[in-house]
């Protein structure tokens, strides 16, 4: 039987280099743009006039403009590919004397671009005399890199795995460069930050049997090119695990004890932050049954009635802190410019705080995605606090869940699915050999939570990126693993 190139990938749910291209938004052709900002003084001084028009209406005044350049180059067996692009818009916002909040959105970051988005707003031509405060240091410029040379990184991503064996059918590899200019401007308030946001990925992919198995790793930081890159071993050891012979058949569904892997507790623990510890999930009845109604006054600080309501095991302490060194998701202001800080989110288990955006009466964690879309309160760096175990100290019987791989939550019923590349059996202890493709662990999400009993000391940092977003949302978290108990079974349909 003769396969063609479309049918192979589909197979293996993976894509052509192109077509990952495409997919991440980055077309063949570059799209027109506006002109670029020449310095950010420039662009500081349109904000600044833009916010002293609307301050002699509005008591409450806020601009943010972002010049965004994203760049991103992948190769596969069939080929390779960069492509570039670039976004440069504003947001700005005002509330009214009776608390309406309005707000205007234009792609032009220019001076004309920025008095008409205020005019929008019926600001008047006069001035209102304000004080900025110190301007901010320019940010550094991060390092030129040209198409010749991202094509030659993204190659030894493939050269340098020594294990690339005949059995691999499909390989690939991604450098993706997301690099924004930022500017938060409001009275007494003059802000700018430049985030570089680094992913790498190389995927690996052979047959077992008539099943495709598909092997990924990334590493995803907010710095320079070279501070993180993929190694040798690691991407050997993806080529290693795309080759391991998985166990025929199926074992009988069932409740079991599982020590869940880094990569499946990272699914599990931004699913609970997201469905149940902000302000916009609090405002549900049937999140506020669970750890208690919407918190009023500084929400994010956890000082308010839902604070200290048990949600997980004492064991569980999560918090989300966007100052962590190097964190794909960190930054040094949020999109309503209040500066970054560290929330405790649960303490011992217990609701200590929520992720919460200035309309829902907090600070601290209003986000945009893309940085221009709607503001909604969202983490930046989750991590979940380490215990004292080694991973394998975790194992006794039942299942070791490996390789997350999407979830599905429906918060009226707390249930929650989320499917894993494969469980190994333990027994005693040990594995046993066996290791089952496809699987999935469903249940209660605040009962897996509440079930945790054990959690490594060594975490792992993963970039949080739902491939469903039409904007990009930085997020990432850093999490060992840990040992619970729900229902283990084959896996029913795709998360």
């Amino acid at each position: 039987m003769t396969f063609h190139r479309r049918e192979v990938l589909g197979c293996f749910g993976v894509a052509s280099a192109s077509t990952l291209l495409w997919a991440l938004g980055c077309g063949s052709h570059a799209p027109a743009v506006r002109r670029a900002p020449q310095v950010s003084g420039e662009v500081r001084t349109w904000l600044h006039d833009a916010v002293a028009r609307l301050a002699s209406t509005y008591p409450t005044v806020h601009a943010l403009a972002v010049s965004r350049r994203r760049t991103t180059a992948a190769i596969d067996v069939l080929g390779s590919g960069v492509a570039r692009l670039r976004t440069d818009g504003v947001v700005l916002t005002v509330r009214g004397r009776d608390g309406t909040w309005r707000e205007h959105v234009t792609s032009e970051l220019t001076g004309p671009g920025i008095e008409a988005a205020a005019t929008a707003l019926d600001a008047p031509r006069q001035h209102k005399s304000l004080d900025f405060g110190r301007p901010p240091p320019t940010p550094d410029e991060p390092p030129r890199i040209d198409d010749l040379d991202l094509r030659h990184r993204t190659e030894l991503l493939l050269s340098r795995d020594a294990r690339l064996s005949s059995r691999i059918v499909y390989a690939a590899a991604l450098i993706d460069i997301d690099d924004a200019v930022v500017w938060s401007v409001a009275p007494g308030r003059d802000l700018e930050q430049r985030l570089v946001r680094i992913r790498q990925a190389a995927t690996r992919a052979a047959w077992n049997g008539t099943r495709p198995v598909v092997r990924e790793i990334e590493h995803a930081w907010s710095g320079w090119l070279d501070d993180q890159p993929l190694t040798p071993d690691e991407l050997a050891a993806t080529s290693q695990a795309a080759l391991e012979l998985m166990t025929p058949g199926s074992f009988d569904d069932g409740e079991r004890t599982v020590v869940l892997d880094p990569s499946v507790v990272a699914i599990l623990v931004d699913t609970a932050a997201s469905a149940l510890l902000t302000t916009a999930a609090a405002r549900r009845p049937e999140a506020a049954a669970r750890v208690g109604p919407t918190a009023t006054g500084s929400v994010a600080a956890g000082s308010a009635d839902s604070a200290g309501a048990t949600l997980a095991s004492p064991l569980v302490t999560l918090v989300d802190d966007p100052t962590a060194p190097h964190a794909y998701g960190g930054f040094a202001f949020d999109d309503e410019g209040e500066l970054a800080a560290p929330i405790i989110l649960l303490d011992a288990g217990r609701v200590a705080g929520r992720l919460s955006d200035r309309a829902s009466g907090g600070a601290g964690r209003g986000r945009r995605p893309g940085h221009l879309a709607r503001v909604e309160p969202a983490s930046s760096h989750l991590q979940l606090v380490p215990g004292t175990a080694s991973t394998k100290e975790l194992y006794g019987d039942g299942f070791a869940l490996e390789g997350g791989l999407g979830v599905t939550y429906d918060p009226a019923t707390d249930r929650v699915r989320i499917a894993c590349a494969r469980a190994r059996e333990l027994r005693a202890g040990n594995t046993t050999g066996r290791a089952y493709a496809d699987v999935e662990l469903v249940g209660s999400l605040t009962a897996l939570l509440s079930a945790v009993d054990a959690i490594a000391r060594d975490p792992a940092t993963f970039a949080l990126h739902p491939s469903a977003d039409r904007d990009p949302r930085w997020r990432s978290i850093s999490t060992p693993a840990l040992r619970t108990r729900g229902l283990v079974r084959a896996r029913r349909s795709r998360a």
